[in-house]
């Protein structure tokens, strides 16, 4: 008899950063780059990719997913949502306009009417926000002078003891509404783009709700990562992390793949901020991925497919098919929408539909 599903939720939040590569070669095709918590690029030339992003690479002894690498995040926490961090946006005239606005355009409140703490859309972009300073030692904020900017880009800010305050963080959330209160800045929480919403499969013990916001920088700031949470980090392209991944030099977990390689249809850094932002009115389908076990490997039915459950929470245990992956995808009648896992480094992500959030469908970097 299968185990009933019994583990709470924790909710949680992700940052995408993505940075304007300032010297890439003619022959690049992408402008960005990205930043993911890994060691593994040495042989990369950055100057030969114009698309950059931030990945991290996750201690051994960490508690969930050991060894992953991944975008920097981490669990919200109630300081996140404390109605102090309003009484500090009310300070700065033009913060408490902008919040306004901000909640306007997001049709949200700014406190939940039951118990006066931030609305989620807020305390998961602080939380982003904050688990990327714990981490990584970046603070995105904006100061008096940039808070009327409107050009779409984050702002940081890097004049100031990153590592003392790094760890005062770290130590206790609620300093970091202490350290903005301290340098008269506020959480840039409108270069934030909502991105996706991922959900831990029913198998694992440990279970999150991860919201992924995506930012973009003209620059890319200089990290200070903190040695007990981040092993390495490095900035590369999505397509550079992905093949990567396929010659099994670092480990992706599944929503970083899927992540990556929706990047992949935008050459340009500038064309995916804009995409990103005229997109996010629409919200985001909650990608719950559910474990079917076959004979040759694991499949992980995402929403839409054909085949996905009704319920699915229904069970703690991968659900065995007996059937062979080839077998079980010929299952689905029409819409396919699922990873296909021979091994950790080894997949293939199908899908035959438009997403109804309005977001791109992943490329496979094999065609690339």
């Amino acid at each position: 008899m299968a185990k009933q599903v019994t583990t709470k939720l924790r909710q949680s939040a992700s940052l995408i950063l993505l940075a304007k590569n300032k010297s890439p070669v003619p022959s690049a095709t992408y402008d960005y780059n990205v930043c993911i918590l890994n060691n593994c690029f040495e042989r990369f030339n950055l100057l030969s990719i114009t698309l950059q992003a931030l990945l991290l690479t996750r201690q051994s002894k960490s508690s969930f997913m050991p060894d992953s690498s991944v975008f920097p995040g981490g669990v919200c926490e109630a300081t996140d949502a404390s109605p102090a961090w309003l009484e500090h946006f009310q300070r700065h005239d033009a913060g408490a306009v902008k919040l306004k606005e901000f909640c306007q355009a997001t049709q949200i409140e700014v406190l939940n009417p039951t118990d006066q703490t931030l609305n989620t859309a807020l305390s998961l972009r602080l939380t982003a926000l904050r688990e990327t300073f714990e981490e990584m030692g970046i603070l995105l904020c904006r100061d008096r002078k940039t808070l009327t900017s409107t050009e779409g880009y984050a702002q940081f800010n890097e004049q100031f003891d990153r590592k003392h305050w790094q760890r005062e963080v770290h130590n206790d959330a609620s300093m970091f509404l202490t350290l903005c209160k301290e340098l008269d800045v506020l959480p840039d929480l409108w270069s934030l783009h909502e991105w996706c919403t991922w959900r831990t499969p029913s198998t694992f013990k440990m279970r999150f709700q991860t919201a992924f916001y995506l930012t973009a920088l003209k620059d890319q700031p200089n990290v200070l990562s903190e040695v007990n949470e981040v092993k390495a980090y490095d900035w590369h392209s999505p397509l550079d992390y992905l093949q990567s991944a396929l010659k099994k030099e670092i480990w992706l977990p599944p929503p970083q793949v899927y992540e990556l390689s929706r990047f992949l249809n935008f050459k340009s850094l500038e064309q995916l901020r804009e995409f990103a932002q005229q997109r996010q009115v629409n919200g985001s389908v909650l990608i719950h991925p559910v474990m079917y076990k076959c004979t040759d490997g694991v499949v992980h039915l995402l929403p839409g497919d054909d085949m996905y459950p009704e319920n699915p929470d229904a069970t703690a245990d991968k659900i065995d098919t007996g059937l062979s992956t080839e077998a079980f995808r010929a299952l689905a009648k029409k819409n396919l929408h699922r990873t296909e896992h021979k091994n950790q480094h080894e997949s293939q992500l199908l899908i035959n539909f438009n997403p109804a959030d309005g977001q791109v469908n992943p490329i496979d970097p094999r065609t690339l």
